[in-house]
């Protein structure tokens, strides 16, 4: 029996989990963190924070891999997408990550949009012009913290950073690099084209791999520090949520899955790269090498969830617990009550990074209850959303699998049924990206031949299956409808635009 460690590098926590070659979770060590959020759209993170909840929960595997007397025989990375981190010829990090959510880099975006058309770039990279994506945030780097960017050896992603305090070597793997927008979807290879639009050379970034793909092997140093033995392999397992479609079974033609954790993420199984006529949707490398995901993405999801529930059940005990028995006592629709998920702007299926939050038509008689409904019908809602412009595509969804923190309420699972009027699949381990990213190490080192073996070998206990109901999704068609045209009145009245600029 093999055992593999899964290094899983998540937006509020770092896990490292030990798995047999059969999946079966021996050990699991966590650690949580935040991020800093500032004005301005700021979402920055110290590295820092990564290197300690390595070492710790390394330390605490080594511990228990020891106590029990086995050995490790493969060590795996995934992570967060889209992050930045400039690093010095030291190996130290030269300023905080400028995280994902980010928003500061608008002005860049507009740049890069003098060079290209935005159907240009987004034919070439899969991807769409937004401060979500790294090189923004790396020509933010540049023309507003010069002295850092001038410095900087490479910059590199979370993956990558955790990759190189394993290994002391900087790579990345192409489900990581096609979220930079400077990776061509078609080829992946770096883009020429847009590295001199963007004045990025490929001397600052990390050696490009194919996912899956062995970067070196753990360092004697670290091994000695957290009780491991030196010379493992490591491997890049990919970007999270192309992870997470693995042990989801998007292995074919007709499986989609809706991943829900600090945000959401909708995505679809493609043999090619698919481009939607308004650049909504976003066409990404698959965690298996030679095909593609088709992907919508959504900024705060589980986040708003945790939110509310911090801000409207403080210093409550069973908070989550009471919070889910009052939602499933509102009805649907959450008695008129809706709440658009844009926290954080909105990625798709909007893509405006001034759209916000709100609970819109509250009246004397809502209840706490009827607003936290609202917050887990919103969040089904932006998903269904999402899942349309999926299809409308072309691409296939005959079933969604699910997964993420929220999927633990049923009551989420079942209005996600309603709202998209298909099977949802729920498996039982939640931990959907490091059993895909084992799914990937395994591959990679030959236990399975490929990965529906592998899908077949780890994922074996039998999933919950919720049903649409004909007259919930009748009635969430309704919910649907008011949804989109709430959004319209807001952005057509300039109200986003209104709010966002100083008093």
């Amino acid at each position: 029996m093999q055992h593999v460690l899964v290094v899983d590098v998540g937006t509020s926590s770092l896990k490292s989990m030990l798995y047999t070659e059969k999946g079966d979770l021996l050990f699991r060590a966590g650690q949580s963190y935040d991020s800093i959020f500032g004005h301005e759209n700021d979402v920055e993170q110290d590295p820092q924070t990564w290197n300690s909840a390595l070492v710790n929960t390394l330390t605490k595997a080594g511990e228990y891999c020891g106590d029990k007397g086995i050995a490790v025989d493969a060590i795996i990375v995934t992570s967060q997408r889209a992050s930045v981190i400039p690093m010095s010829r030291d190996g130290e990090p030269l300023y905080n990550a400028v995280m994902w959510q980010d928003k500061r880099a608008l002005k860049q975006c507009e740049k890069l949009l003098e060079r290209f058309t935005l159907q240009d770039m987004y034919h070439r990279t899969g991807l769409r012009v937004n401060p979500y994506f790294s090189v923004p945030k790396m020509m933010w780097l540049r023309d507003n913290r010069s002295e850092i960017f001038n410095s900087a050896h490479k910059l590199i992603g979370v993956q990558d950073y955790v990759a190189f305090l394993l290994t002391g070597k900087y790579a990345t793997d192409v489900s990581q690099a096609c979220r930079t927008m400077l990776m061509n979807i078609r080829t992946s290879a770096w883009d020429k084209d847009m590295l001199d639009a963007s004045g990025i050379s490929t001397d600052l970034l990390p050696e490009l791999v194919p996912s899956g793909s062995q970067v070196n092997v753990l360092t004697d140093k670290l091994a000695a520090q957290v009780g491991l033995k030196s010379g493992i392999p490591v491997y890049l397992g990919g970007g999270d949520q192309q992870c997470a479609a693995l042990s989801l079974g998007i292995l074919g033609p007709g499986e989609a899955e809706a991943n829900t954790g600090t945000g959401s993420f909708v995505i679809a199984y493609a043999e090619q790269p698919h481009f939607h006529p308004d650049c909504t949707t976003l066409c990404s490398a698959s965690a298996m090498p030679g095909k593609w995901i088709v992907e919508a993405g959504i900024f705060t999801t589980g986040l708003v969830h945790r939110w509310f529930k911090e801000n409207f059940y403080p210093d409550t005990e069973d908070a989550y617990d009471i919070m889910n028995r009052e939602a499933e006592s509102s009805p649907i629709g959450a008695n008129g009550v809706m709440m658009p998920p844009h926290f954080e702007g909105s990625a798709a299926p909007y893509w405006n990074p001034r759209a916000k939050g709100m609970f819109f038509n509250i009246t004397m008689a809502t209840r706490r209850a009827d607003m936290a409904r609202a917050v887990i019908e919103g969040i089904s809602l932006e998903i269904g959303h999402n899942l349309e412009l999926l299809q409308s595509l072309g691409v296939p969804v005959e079933r969604v699998s699910v997964a993420g923190g929220l999927t633990t309420l049923d009551t989420f699972n079942q209005i996600q049924a309603d709202v998209f009027n298909k099977r949802v699949i729920r498996y039982e381990n939640n931990e959907a990206s490091s059993l895909g990213a084992l799914m990937s190490a395994c591959v990679s080192m030959g236990i399975y031949s490929d990965y529906t073996r592998a899908f077949e070998g780890i994922v074996t206990s039998e999933p919950r299956i919720f049903e649409p109901q004909t007259e919930a999704v009748n009635k969430y068609k309704t919910v649907m409808h008011r949804k989109k045209r709430l959004y319209d009145a807001l952005n057509k009245s300039e109200t986003y635009d209104l709010f966002s600029a100083a008093i």
